[in-house]
C-alpha cells in the first residue's frame, strides 16, 4: 500500500462531510435493494442462473461478439472494435469530425458511461476544444467540480446537498438556495438546450444481445435517451464483455440490475436501441482495452460484472472512502473503486493499481451483495498474491501491493506455521514477550505508526496455550469411564444401559 494511497484514506475518514453523504448514500441503496429483492423470492436461483450466462459469454466471447456485429451491420449500424484507450478515442475523434465541420464548433451531449472514465474520453475531447456536457444530473455536478466520479452508480455520493447548492451558485450564476427541486430544475433547463442542441450524443452500453444486435440502454433521468436519439450521430461506447446471448437473458439481467444498484424493481428508462433513426447516424465502439488479457487470467470472473455497484454499498473499506480515495502510484484516480475496481483496476491497467487489493477486509460482504455471485474475495486475494504487467497477468509467491516489512513478517509466519515444534516454541515465546512488554494490564497499547495503534490495543497472548492446556488435564475427567469400557475382542465400545431406562 503506497504512502499516497495512505494519506489519501486519512483525509477520507477524517472528512465529516464525506462520512455523512457516504452514509446516507449507502444505507439508502441496501435497505432499498433488501426490499427490492423481497419481491422476487426466487432470487438466489436467478442468481446462479445470471451467473451461468456470464461464464458462458466469457468462455464464447468471440462467437458471441461476431454474432452481436453481425447483426448491427445488418441494421445499418457502423461498428468499430478498439484494442486500447488511444484507439478508442482516436475512432471517436475520427467520428466527431467526419461531416466536414472543424471539430472547434462541435457540442457533445455525453450521457453516463464507465467505459468512457476508462479511457478518459472528456480529457481527450476537451483537449481537441470540443465541448462535452455530462447530461446525468451527478455526472454533470461532478463535472462542474471538475472531479471524477466518485461511485459507479451515483457519481456524486460523495457530496451533500449544501455543497451542490454553494456549486450551482458559484458555476451556474443562481440564487443560493438547498431547495432539492429549484437545484434540479435549473439544471434541467440548462441540459435541455444541450440535448437540442449536441452534434454528437455518447453513450454507454448496459448490454448488447448478441442474437438480435440490440444495445440496452438504462437510466432513471431519461437522459440516455435524449441522448441517443435528438443529436444526428450517435456513439455508444461498450466494453467488449458486455454482452448477453438473447432478449430472455437479457430479462433475467433487468430485474437483477436495478434492485442491485438503486434498489428499483426496475429502472425508470430501459431503452432498447436497434436501428438508427431516420437521418441519423450511429456508431459502436467494442473496447477490448485488457480485457482479452483479464479473459485469460485468474482474474477471469470479474468480467461478469454488470457494473451495478452492489458490491460498493456493502463494502465496509469503500463506505468510509468513496471512490476519490482508491488512486494509483501516480495519484491518478482509478475509474473503478471498491471491491470490483480493487480487481478490474488493476486487471485492466496494470501495476499502477494493483495495492487497491490491501483495501478490503475480506469480509465477504460484497459477494453476498454481487447479483452474478462473482468471488470477489478471491479474486481480491488472487491480485494480494500475484503479478500484473503490459504482458500478463499470473499467480506468484510474491504479495502484490505489500510493503517489505509486511512480506518479512508473512514469510517469517509462513515458517513457523509450517514447523509445528518450532511453532509451539514461537507461542511461549510470544507470551513472555507480551508479559514483559505489559505486565500489569491484559492490553498493549501499540504505537501508532503501526496502524492499528491510532484507535485500537493489542491483546497480550495467553501465558499457556490451548494445547498445554488440553494436554495437561486428566482425560479421565473428560470421558467417563463407562465409554472407556469395550468388550473384549471387540472394535466397538459399548456404553452400559442402566436397568431403569430399559424397564420403561
Amino acid at each position: 500500500m503506497t504512502n499516497f494511497f495512505r494519506e489519501r484514506i486519512k483525509e477520507s475518514i477524517n472528512n465529516s462531510n464525506l462520512q455523512t453523504a457516504l452514509d446516507n448514500n449507502t444505507e439508502r441503496r441496501l435497505n432499498g435493494r433488501a426490499v427490492a429483492f423481497e419481491s422476487i423470492p426466487d432470487w438466489r436461483e436467478r442468481r446462479q442462473r445470471a451467473h451461468k450466462i456470464r461464464a458462458d459469454v466469457i468462455d464464447n466471447l468471440d462467437e458471441y461478439l461476431n454474432q452481436f456485429i453481425a447483426k448491427n451491420e445488418e441494421n445499418g449500424v457502423v461498428v468499430h472494435r478498439a484494442k486500447d484507450s488511444k484507439e478508442a478515442i482516436q475512432i471517436v475523434l475520427q467520428i466527431v469530425g467526419a461531416d466536414g465541420r472543424p471539430p472547434l464548433h462541435k457540442l457533445i451531449a455525453k450521457s453516463k458511461s464507465m467505459v468512457t472514465e476508462e479511457i478518459e474520453l472528456n480529457h481527450a475531447l476537451e483537449k481537441e476544444n470540443i465541448k462535452v456536457v455530462e447530461t446525468d444530473l451527478g455526472e454533470y455536478i461532478v463535472q462542474l467540480r471538475k472531479e471524477r466520479p466518485s461511485h459507479i452508480i451515483t457519481p456524486a455520493a460523495h457530496l451533500k446537498k449544501e455543497q451542490v447548492a454553494q456549486l450551482f451558485h458559484e458555476k451556474l450564476n443562481i440564487e443560493y438556495t438547498e431547495d432539492i427541486p429549484t437545484l434540479t430544475a435549473t439544471a434541467r433547463k440548462i441540459l435541455r438546450e444541450v440535448f437540442l442542441t449536441a452534434d454528437v450524443g455518447i453513450s454507454g452500453v448496459n448490454f448488447g444481445v448478441a442474437e438480435t444486435g440490440n444495445i440496452c440502454v438504462v437510466s432513471n433521468e431519461g437522459n440516455a435517451r435524449m441522448v441517443a436519439t435528438i443529436p444526428p450521430i450517435h456513439i455508444a461506447l461498450m466494453g467488449m464483455e458486455r454482452i448477453v446471448p438473447n432478449l430472455d437473458d437479457l430479462s433475467l439481467f433487468i430485474s437483477l440490475l436495478a434492485r442491485s444498484a438503486t434498489g428499483q424493481k426496475i429502472s425508470v428508462y430501459t431503452q432498447l436501441l436497434r436501428k438508427p433513426l431516420p437521418n441519423q447516424t450511429r456508431h459502436i465502439i467494442i473496447l477490448d482495452n485488457g480485457r482479452s488479457r483479464l479473459r485469460n487470467s485468474p482474474l477471469k470472473e470479474s468480467l461478469y460484472c454488470i457494473r451495478c455497484g452492489a458490491c460498493l454499498n456493502a463494502c465496509p473499506v469503500f463506505r468510509e472512502l468513496s471512490g476519490h480515495a482508491y488512486i494509483g502510484k501516480d495519484k491518478s484516480i482509478a475509474p473503478y473503486p471498491g471491491p470490483i475496481g480493487s480487481v478490474i483496476s488493476p486487471g485492466l491497467m496494470g501495476e499502477n493499481f494493483i495495492h487497491l487489493a490491501q483495501a478490503s477486509s475480506l469480509c465477504g460482504a460484497c459477494k453476498d451483495a454481487c447479483p452474478v455471485d462473482i468471488d470477489l474475495p478471491k479474486m481480491l486475494t488472487r491480485v494480494r498474491a500475484g503479478k500484473v504487467n503490459s504482458e500478463q497477468l499470473s499467480v506468484i509467491s510474491e504479495g502484490a501491493g505489500l510493503n517489505q516489512l509486511t512480506k518479512l513478517f508473512l514469510q517469517i509466519y509462513t515458517r513457523l506455521s509450517t514447523r509445528p515444534k518450532l511453532f509451539a516454541f514461537s507461542q511461549t515465546f510470544a507470551s513472555l514477550i507480551t508479559f514483559l512488554l505489559s505486565p500489569f494490564s491484559q492490553w498493549i497499547h501499540l504505537p501508532a505508526f503501526t496502524g492499528w495503534g491510532y484507535s485500537k490495543d493489542f491483546p497480550r497472548f495467553a501465558s499457556k496455550t490451548f494445547r498445554s492446556q488440553f494436554i495437561s488435564t486428566q482425560i479421565k475427567n473428560i470421558e467417563p469411564k463407562s465409554i472407556q469400557q469395550n468388550v473384549p475382542d471387540s472394535p466397538i465400545p459399548t456404553i452400559p444401559i442402566p436397568d431403569s431406562l430399559i424397564n420403561q
